[in-house]
């Protein structure tokens, strides 16, 4: 008998378009699948889990962890404004089969920031940070600050990849 194991593997692109629709800065990063993540992709298996799914934006410089600190975007992190649905079109295949694609765009006027840190898949769209991880399925750092003006369009493309063996 051979055993069958499975991972999650996550590609994390944002792009910042000013208002003229040119790209002003790309960033690709890779994200952590949190341990309540673990869970939640277990139990998504089963069920419709990502229908109150949604995206939140972070300030901090704290890194992707599977736990503690850098699982999720905590209350003084949080972008006032950035919880939002994940656009309707998602989540779905993704380039290949074994690709699962989540997407959002903050609009003009939405989710300003100069800071912008991190990104979170999260199973919820209250418009706060978390206290804990239990709502995070997903986090990300990117190597360089985002800075979304007020003009600017930010779309975050997320490919989680699920691995087999």
């Amino acid at each position: 008998m051979q055993n069958s194991k499975m991972g999650l593997r996550g590609v994390v692109i944002a792009e910042v378009r000013g208002p003229d629709g040119k790209l002003k800065q790309r960033e690709v990063t890779h994200n952590l699948v949190t341990d309540q993540g673990d869970d939640f992709a277990k139990s998504a298996i089963y069920t419709g889990a990502y229908t109150t799914w949604g995206m939140k934006l972070g300030t901090a410089e704290t890194a992707a962890a599977k736990n503690g600190a850098g699982s999720f975007i905590a209350t003084g992190d949080y972008i006032s404004g950035s919880a939002q649905a994940l656009d309707d079109s998602t989540p779905k295949e993704g380039a290949s089969g074994n690709i699962c694609q989540f997407r959002n765009q903050w609009a003009a006027g939405e989710a300003t920031n100069a800071t912008i840190n991190r990104v979170a898949i999260v199973d919820n769209t209250s418009d706060a940070g978390e206290a804990d991880a239990t709502h995070t399925f997903a986090i990300a750092k990117f190597a360089s600050t985002i800075d979304k003006g007020a003009s600017d369009t930010l779309t975050v493309t997320w490919n989680v990849t699920v691995l087999g063996s």
